[in-house]
């Protein structure tokens, strides 16, 4: 059997994202990960009142797909799988049960292959995972949400946390900046993960970017609604206490300027770290990935939080730029941890066993009681007696709700189907 290194130069067509390689060299991969980033927070995604110049350039540049989503999660904090099945290239059930943790992370298989390894950030799979998958690392935030002004953090490898001076989006790009700096006659490829907590609440958004939308009139995401009209069992949820039901209008504009104003910061962090890609003379040889954790409802359906099965919730951004890889719109559906085998195969890696290459209908989860299926552009979701159907064609954002008008049998049979494939216990 051929080396690695030597199927690599051999190499000359990768299939899948329309990637053509000439170079002998293996490609650097950088991840950036957002925290709750709704899908359609990117201008060139279709946002005119959003500033996100960066993550436009970059999405023009590579393959930005417009139909990503976060399989679900199995307690409120969604992320906590999300960054599980991201890591592990496994789906849902799999990667939060037993032993799922227990195979070849993404950063292991990349590290196998010689690659340098590096994170800072919002990590929230444990430790020990951690530094098995990395060997080195800036600042980290272990575990679920915090503040966006003087976090609490510690560097990689220590147990001490300590308020550091400053802002989360600054602090780990900076750090990410420094490795990328000192690293510059390394003859050795590079396995970059930045997990920002931005735009997480609490939403303490700079006042440089704030002001950006103070006065700037914005849209409420639809269909806004002061309380939620179904009960799909999790309305008393923390995120839904940040602003409690009944909202106003007022208060989730409030919100929603924040919101923005932490992605603007963050797309210009995301703007300093490709700029120092082109001046460290790695921006042609480097894959960057840029996507979230999960999405966020910010008052569509009377919701704030990201635990429904609402596309609003389980539709992430994900952009894939770098050598050879042409740029296009993807809008056929995919599931976000495929991007573990996509970046095996950009770079002439074979992928471990265990990474899933889905097959079935797509099949959501949250907890062991939402459930939804998407057939083509329908979509099925129930949560007990409560049962929604929407054409996503016609209704993306969900406001007709067909359950009654359309037969149900198509979906039945695609849920025992996906439910057996994703061997989902419940």
């Amino acid at each position: 059997m051929l080396s690695e290194s030597l199927q690599w130069s051999r190499r000359s067509l990768l299939t899948g994202l329309g990637i053509s390689f000439a170079q002998q060299k293996r490609p650097n991969v950088l991840i950036l990960y957002a925290d709750d980033q709704r899908a359609d927070t990117i201008r060139e995604h279709g946002n005119s009142l959003i500033d996100t110049p960066n993550l436009d350039r970059l999405s023009r540049s590579g393959v930005s797909f417009r139909s990503c989503y976060n399989q679900g999660g199995h307690v409120g904090a969604v992320c906590i799988a999300s960054r599980a099945m991201l890591m592990s290239g496994k789906s849902l059930w799999r990667a939060t049960g037993q032993g799922g943790l227990d195979g070849t992370l993404m950063p292991e298989r990349f590290r196998e292959a010689g690659y340098e390894s590096f994170f800072t950030g919002k990590w929230h799979n444990g430790e020990p995972t951690l530094l098995r998958s990395f060997e080195q690392g800036g600042l980290v935030h272990m575990g679920g949400m915090g503040p966006q002004i003087s976090p609490e953090l510690s560097q990689f490898g220590s147990k001490t946390k300590e308020s550091q001076e400053g802002r989360a989006t600054p602090l780990f790009s900076n750090g990410l900046i420094h490795f990328l700096k000192r690293r510059t006659k390394s003859s050795k490829p590079f396995f970059g993960y930045c997990a920002f907590t931005a735009p997480h609440d609490p939403r303490q958004a700079s006042p440089e970017y704030f002001k950006r939308y103070e006065s700037r009139e914005l849209a409420l995401p639809r269909p806004w609604f002061p309380t939620p009209p179904l009960d799909n069992g999790e309305l008393k949820i923390r995120d839904e206490m940040v602003v409690p039901a009944p909202r106003t209008r007022e208060q989730c504009l409030s919100e929603l300027k924040s919101y923005y104003a932490l992605i603007t910061e963050l797309d210009a962090y995301v703007g300093k770290i490709l700029q120092t890609l082109d001046d460290t003379g790695e921006r042609q040889n480097t894959i960057v990935v840029y996507a979230a954790d999960n999405g966020l409802a910010m008052g569509a359906h009377g919701l704030m939080g990201k635990q429904s099965m609402y596309e609003h919730s389980l539709r992430v951004p994900l952009i894939m730029a770098g050598p050879g890889i042409s740029a296009r719109v993807e809008r056929k559906p995919m599931y976000l941890y495929e991007v573990y085998g996509r970046l095996c195969q950009a770079t002439g890696l074979s992928a471990p066993s265990a990474v899933e290459n889905p097959g079935a209908p797509l099949y959501f989860g949250y907890r062991n009681f939402q459930r939804a299926v998407r057939i083509g552009d329908r979509k099925m979701s129930w949560s007990g007696s409560t049962k929604e159907q929407y054409n996503l064609a016609k209704d993306p954002h969900e406001e007709h709700n067909l359950i009654g008008t359309l037969p149900e049998a198509e979906f039945d049979a695609a849920r025992l189907k996906a439910k057996a494939y994703f061997a989902d216990p419940n």
